[in-house]
């Protein structure tokens, strides 16, 4: 590579600044000269990518947020493809953030610029219309979940598993947590949103209450999510064998013999430390029915989707009560030969999930991408 190549990075939300800076951090090594200008956060930022938007400004939940900011959203499009025609970036990567980063991948192939999708929307799940314009506007797709690199094949795009980032993350030490070695601790996750907080922690703590009566000895955790206000609720639940912690939820899991966790990606980092668990999901029961008129998925966990089994418990809406929740609790603590499959289920989904180098991968591919381009020139 004889010139100094030009790259642009579309990454709406937290998560995907988060892998999009490590692809980032792994491509400068190869490519020093390398220029970035991205929508993104400050994790890009601090690899060297020049930011035309920070994700603070797009990170929009919800079919309401998105229409009360619609002019806005209107405005960070057209500046973007304003950008793109003058700067004519050789290649864009496009992480997660489907709604927006589909149209750009339209929008960039009419300008002739190819686009890497890192992360892909989850059209296996719902809105397989989508999976049309990933096979004519997207070059590579570079799956983070076994199963997609198939199911894209079927549909004849061109998907590579390229492992999922999460195994490339750092474990921290297991001794900064306020419990002893001799401790029994269950974990309760209840979510990182304020909604899925609402409905969900009131329900975990009956739980543990429930199983605090049966195992006097057992500890109970509630990972608190960042920038959420738990006080009302530790007011609710004064009891002694309750901790509320903050920022330590890798420590927790690994320490826990038994974590009741909302839907979502923890229950995924839950799996890598092969902890045993229940998986809850509740929502409004208009989003559920619609979820389910829509959704064509048999389970919610990430876990159970790869395996394409239920291996860990997922109790849904209405079953989603402390004394399910407690039941299932019972039969980890108490039955060594339960807890001992369930173990083993996890076991073999962090092996299917393979080994770390996700993100170096990603750079892999994308340098490749970029001598082929220049080739091609």
């Amino acid at each position: 590579m004889n010139r100094p190549y030009k790259m642009f990075i579309s990454a709406g939300e937290l998560s995907g600044d988060i892998h999009a800076g490590k692809v980032i951090k792994h491509l400068k090594v190869q490519l020093p000269d390398l220029h970035i200008t991205a929508i993104g956060g400050d994790y890009m930022a601090d690899q060297g990518a020049e930011l035309i938007y920070h994700i603070r400004d797009t990170s929009f939940m919800g079919f309401i947020e998105v229409i009360k900011h619609l002019p806005f959203i209107k405005k960070i499009w057209n500046n973007t493809i304003k950008h793109l025609k003058q700067t004519k970036p050789d290649l864009i990567l496009l992480v997660d953030y489907p709604g927006f980063n589909l149209r750009l991948a339209k929008a960039a192939s009419k300008m002739g610029i190819p686009c890497i999708y890192y992360i892909s929307p989850t059209v296996w799940a719902w809105h397989k219309s989508r999976v049309k314009t990933i096979r004519k506007y997207v070059k590579k797709m570079l799956c983070i979940l076994p199963f997609e690199e198939d199911w894209y094949k079927d549909y004849n795009v061109n998907a590579t598993y390229i492992g999922h980032p999460l195994m490339d993350k750092e474990i921290p030490k297991q001794d900064e947590i306020p419990f002893s070695e001799t401790d029994k601790i269950i974990s309760l996750f209840p979510g990182s949103r304020d909604q899925e907080i609402e409905k969900h922690l009131d329900i975990m703590i009956h739980s543990s209450e429930l199983i605090h009566q049966s195992h006097p000895e057992i500890k109970v955790a509630v990972a608190m999510a960042p920038d959420i206000d738990f006080s009302s609720y530790q007011s609710k639940y004064p009891y002694k064998w309750i901790k509320w912690i903050k920022g330590k939820n890798d420590e927790l899991m690994k320490k826990s013999k038994f974590l009741v966790m909302a839907s979502g990606t923890a229950s995924l980092e839950a799996t890598i430390h092969e902890t045993p668990m229940v998986v809850i999901y509740i929502t409004s029961p208009f989003t559920f029915w619609l979820g389910k008129k829509l959704v064509n998925i048999s389970y919610i966990s990430l876990a159970n989707l790869i395996g394409n089994q239920e291996g860990i418990k997922e109790l849904l809406q209405n079953d989603a009560t402390p004394e399910n929740i407690f039941k299932e609790a019972e039969k980890i603590l108490s039955n060594p030969d339960y807890d001992k499959k369930v173990r083993k289920f996890l076991h073999y989904i962090k092996k299917k999930l393979g080994s770390s180098g996700a993100s170096k991968n990603v750079s892999k591919i994308i340098i490749d991408e970029l001598a082929l381009e220049s080739n091609s020139k």
